[in-house]
Parts: structure tokens; C-alpha cells; sequence
């Protein structure tokens, strides 16, 4: 469990490093949670994912609680399309994670919307496509480390 606290902990620096890019930067945090539902699926990640969203929230000065509730949300679709996720090609699941991640964006901007406040639709679209070209290097790397560290299913 440390390891995958530390990797969302290296995520979160990431996501301060990108952070003067805005919307267009990709989604460290969620695509480090998205890859440990992937590889140790259990109902811990939504715990995880909520935590996780929380500190999203912090960091990017959102409104408290909207980016928690969108990670819990695509948390449970990857565990629902966990059998169908697990054996795709690296390719098939960047696809898949950016119609997942463009959903959970449009439900952002539709929350924005609601609480009128603008949002740059373009930078979210942008963002999500730079998120899923991240995805083989953020799925490679975290792979390698859970088999250094060999991180089961127990954790």
C-alpha cells in the first residue's frame, strides 16, 4: 500500500509541475489510480479514488468534492470493465480510457455549468487526448514497479 500512495504522491508532483498548462496537462492522479484498479482491483480504489479526487480538488482550487465524486464514478466503471480492461492491448485501453476520461470531463463541465462557472471545453478535450497518449508510459512504468516491489493482490 505504500508504494501506491507513493506513486499517487509522485502523481501529485507531477500535477504541480503541469499545473501552469491548466486543463491541457494530463491526469497524473487518475491515470496512477485508474492503473492500480486495473492491475489490484478491489473496492479499496474507490476509497483511494475519492482520497485521491479530494486532493485534486485541493491542488487545482476546484469546488470541494467534484473531482472526488468523477474519480469514484470511473473508478467503478474500470472495476465493472475490469475482465473486459485487463486483457486489451496498451492501445485498446488508451481508447478506452479517453471515452472514459471525455465523460467524466463533459460531467465536469456540466457540474461547472450548473454552479455557472466557465470551464475551457476545448483544454478539456485536449487534455483528455493527452491523457490517454500518457497512458502506455504511465502503464509501463507503474508495471515495472509493481513487479520490482511485487505488489499482489493482498495490498
Amino acid at each position: 500500500m505504500l508504494i501506491i500512495i507513493l506513486s499517487i504522491l509522485i502523481g501529485l508532483f507531477l500535477s504541480l509541475i503541469t499545473l501552469p498548462v491548466g486543463y491541457y496537462a494530463p491526469e497524473w492522479i487518475l491515470l496512477i489510480v485508474i492503473y492500480w484498479a486495473i492491475a489490484i482491483p478491489s473496492n479499496g480504489k474507490m476509497v483511494l479514488a475519492f482520497i485521491s479526487g479530494i486532493v485534486v480538488d485541493i491542488v487545482y482550487g476546484q469546488v470541494l468534492g467534484i473531482s472526488s465524486l468523477f474519480y469514484v464514478l470511473l473508478i467503478y466503471l474500470i472495476l465493472r470493465l475490469y475482465n473486459s480492461l485487463r486483457y486489451m492491448t496498451i492501445a485498446q485501453q488508451a481508447v478506452v480510457l479517453f471515452i472514459l476520461i471525455l465523460i467524466k470531463q463533459h460531467l465536469l463541465v456540466w457540474a461547472y455549468y450548473i454552479i455557472d462557472s466557465n470551464i475551457d471545453y476545448q483544454a478539456l478535450i485536449v487534455g483528455a487526448f493527452v491523457s490517454s497518449l500518457v497512458w502506455p508510459i504511465i502503464y509501463f512504468t507503474l508495471r515495472f514497479i509493481r513487479r520490482k516491489f511485487n505488489i499482489g493482490s493482498m495490498s
